[in-house]
């Protein structure tokens, strides 16, 4: 009995379709949208994304969309001002 349900899943495995892995792009912008996505965010949290850093705002007034802001990067604040 035990050989044939093994017989049997093998089977369903060798019908199943198979995708091609994600290229690099396609599974970082996958990344990023679960990161995005992740029901843990917390106000202030901040994901890292090509683009560079969010912060987490909120929910959006829709109450299911994440609001993100750019972190503005400190060492470009500072290159103008030179002593």
């Amino acid at each position: 009995m035990l050989l044939l349900d093994w017989v049997g899943c093998a089977a369903a495995e060798t019908t199943r379709i198979k995708r091609p892995a994600p290229s690099p792009e396609e599974a970082q912008n996958i990344a990023v949208d679960i990161a995005k996505n992740d029901g843990l965010l917390r106000e202030g949290d901040i994901i890292v994304t090509p683009r560079g850093f969010l912060v987490f705002r909120g929910v959006a007034s829709d109450g299911y969309t994440n609001e993100f802001e750019p972190v503005p990067n400190p060492l470009n604040q500072n290159r103008g001002q030179k002593n």
